[in-house]
């Protein structure tokens, strides 16, 4: 499954997940041909789900264009699908697969802001940032500063917000199924966030290719930026290029 853009340059608007920014991407960058042109999308702080989502809407182009999402960012884009489909012209899950938060995990996070907002943020710590990696990459310090700089830019005001609001998550299966547009999931094999199960259920569907790579946790744009390089010029119809 890959569009038909060919040689036209590509512009691709990039939603980065809780406590993520710009440098999420930085990786990939090199590997994409030039006519694959990544645009960095910085999440709204609201108070609720429908909130946010409505506020993201309002800052990206009107007309319908290509997404990338990774993690909360991509949960997000299967919001975008539930309620403005029109607004897109294609779709990549990065690290995400547009469900409900499992409840161990809602509890967790609802335990975090809870901590947060008596005790004050001090950054995520370094055995989090590590349970996020893949074993192969669990002790490569850069990519352990890399995920603590990207938090430290963002701060308390960020993670209390982004956590707040999406605590309550829908399950978004259906509006992926009818939006009517290719998407593409790329997963970690690593990664103890997601459910194979649903991984499964995507692949199932007419309108979705879901490809996994191993030696890779949830941060995949960061510990496998070539193989996502790869499939995104091979989505977009273009011819994959290193660009170093």
């Amino acid at each position: 499954m890959s569009l038909e853009f060919h040689n036209d340059m590509t512009e691709v608007y990039c939603l980065p997940g809780t406590m993520c920014d710009g440098r999420l991407w930085q990786f990939i960058k090199p590997f994409l041909p030039q006519n694959i042109k990544l645009h960095d999308v910085e999440l709204p702080i609201e108070g609720d789900l429908d909130e946010l989502v409505d506020s993201l809407i309002a800052r990206l182009p009107k007309e319908a264009s290509h997404y990338i999402g990774f993690s909360l960012g991509g949960y997000l884009l299967t919001e975008i699908a539930r309620k403005r489909p029109d607004m897109l012209k294609s779709a990549v899950l990065i690290s995400n697969v547009g469900t409900k938060l499992p409840e161990a995990e809602k509890i967790q996070r609802q335990q975090a802001l809870e901590w947060v907002l008596k005790a004050g943020y001090r950054g995520i710590p370094s055995k989090k940032a590590r349970q996020m990696l893949s074993p192969e990459h669990q002790s490569c310090s850069e990519l352990i500063q890399i995920i603590s700089e990207m938090d430290k830019a963002l701060g308390q005001e960020a993670f209390v917000a982004q956590l707040q609001a999406t605590l309550d998550r829908r399950d978004n299966l259906d509006s992926i199924q009818s939006s009517r547009v290719e998407w593409l999931v790329l997963a970690g094999l690593s990664d103890q966030f997601l459910s194979p199960g649903r991984l499964k259920e995507l692949s199932n569907l007419t309108n979705v290719q879901v490809n996994v790579v191993a030696q890779s946790g949830h941060m995949l744009p960061l510990e496998q930026p070539s193989w996502l390089a790869s499939k995104l010029s091979k989505f977009y119809g273009h011819s994959a290029q290193n660009k170093s």
